[in-house]
């Protein structure tokens, strides 16, 4: 009973177009992971993301978690040597200037990617005693927002070169 109830799901997931997620790196703080990297191939391509989790709102000084459902997904491009470029180029924006920034398109979505991206900014900032890169998207006025520290950066690409 329980194998013909498995199979039902399976068939269920593999209609209802549920993307295949397979897991390559993740980081974790006190238990909660803080970014992660997937591979979602779809049509005998990979692409890779990066998942930096969700997003507070409010403005450049007080953010507010009220949405822990939706996550942003960064595009790190078709091949893991396509997403150790991409982070090496986001750990080489701590070596700048504070207030040094990037703009990536990025994906605001429930679960996993969509097709549908908007522009992220990626600054270098300090926002207590420590250089972190404030990942944002402005929506309706206010910022939705999170921040990386190098070492979490440093860690994910670590990882994901290993792989």
């Amino acid at each position: 009973m329980a194998a013909l109830l498995l199979w039902t799901l399976a068939a269920v997931a593999q209609q209802s177009k549920i993307p295949v997620i397979i897991d390559i790196a993740s980081v974790e703080e006190n238990d909660t992971e803080v970014l992660s990297v997937f591979n979602m191939p779809s049509d005998g391509s990979d692409h890779y993301y990066l998942c930096v989790g969700s997003l507070g709102a409010g403005d450049e000084v007080v953010q507010l978690l009220f949405d822990p459902v939706s996550q942003l997904f960064l595009p790190l491009g078709d091949s893991r040597e396509d997403a150790v470029e991409k982070l090496t180029e986001l750990k080489a924006l701590f070596d700048e200037p504070l207030g040094a920034s990037l703009e990536w398109q990025g994906c605001l979505s429930v679960g996993f990617p969509s097709e549908k991206t908007e522009a992220v900014k990626i600054m270098l900032k300090r926002p207590i005693f420590i250089k972190k890169l404030q990942l944002s998207v402005e929506r309706n006025g206010y910022i939705r927002a999170t921040y990386l520290t190098k070492s979490n950066i440093g860690a994910i690409l670590t990882l994901v070169k290993m792989r």
